[in-house]
């Protein structure tokens, strides 16, 4: 079984491609406002370096956020594709169930997973030390919110992601020894860990519809909540 698994939901993207023997090859890359030209491209040196092509593929995975509204959307928008072209099965997995897997297992009682949303706002969520069972929802709120949930719980956490690198002296300051921050090279999800994610589901078939999956933005896009704030004012 050959997959491709695609993450474009931060400022780093990730393409991997793996079988249920392993993973083949991995590719990390930075983008700003070019990652629409740069996935494609980037997809074809990653089947050409690997031996493999497109038409090889028996399924697609794909990170469906929160992050980037508009690197979700073409992410999740080339996965579909590729599963209905190829008539291949998709699955979806979220950022942050991968982001954590990534760090799995650890010393510790639980991984906290956090994404940059914007000054003082992260999207999170918390899984225990494994990273098999998701201890609580998506969110996204501040970081005060955030650790004030988390504390909550007592024991010690060990965070990772974009959210908790830039909030790292909040993160210390509120938590002290109970906290560890992860490796900056664990600030995105790891391919090799949405391939593990995504291989599992794709192996007990428990797909997605390539017509109906889509991104899982945590809180509406800007531009979705202006246009339903005009239309209740027009209403």
């Amino acid at each position: 079984m050959l997959v491709i698994a695609i993450d474009s939901s931060q400022e780093i993207g990730t393409l991997a491609l793996g079988s249920d023997k392993g993973l083949i090859a991995e590719y990390h890359f930075a983008h700003k406002m070019n990652l629409l030209r740069r996935i494609v491209p980037d997809m074809d040196v990653l089947f050409k370096d690997s031996g493999h092509s497109v038409r090889d593929l028996d399924g697609i995975v794909v990170s469906l956020g929160p992050g980037s509204f508009t690197g979700l959307r073409i992410g999740v928008t080339i996965a579909k594709s590729l599963a209905y072209v190829l008539d291949k099965p998709i699955v979806g997995v979220g950022t942050l169930d991968a982001m954590a897997r990534g760090v799995s297992p650890v010393e510790a009682d639980y991984i906290c997973p956090m994404i940059f949303a914007r000054a003082k706002e992260v999207y999170w969520s918390l899984f225990d030390s494994t990273a098999n069972t998701r201890l609580t929802d998506y969110s996204v709120s501040t970081i005060d919110e955030a650790l004030d949930a988390i504390t909550a719980r007592g024991g010690r956490v060990r965070f990772c992601g974009t959210g908790a690198r830039r909030n790292s002296e909040d993160i210390t300051k509120e938590m002290g020894d109970s906290t560890i921050i992860a490796e900056p090279w664990t600030d995105f999800a790891r391919g090799a860990a949405l391939l593990d994610l995504g291989m599992r589901r794709l192996i007990d078939r428990r797909v997605d519809n390539a017509l109906t999956i889509n991104p899982l933005y945590v809180r509406k896009p800007t531009p979705v909540v202006k246009l339903e704030a005009q239309n209740s004012v027009n209403g």
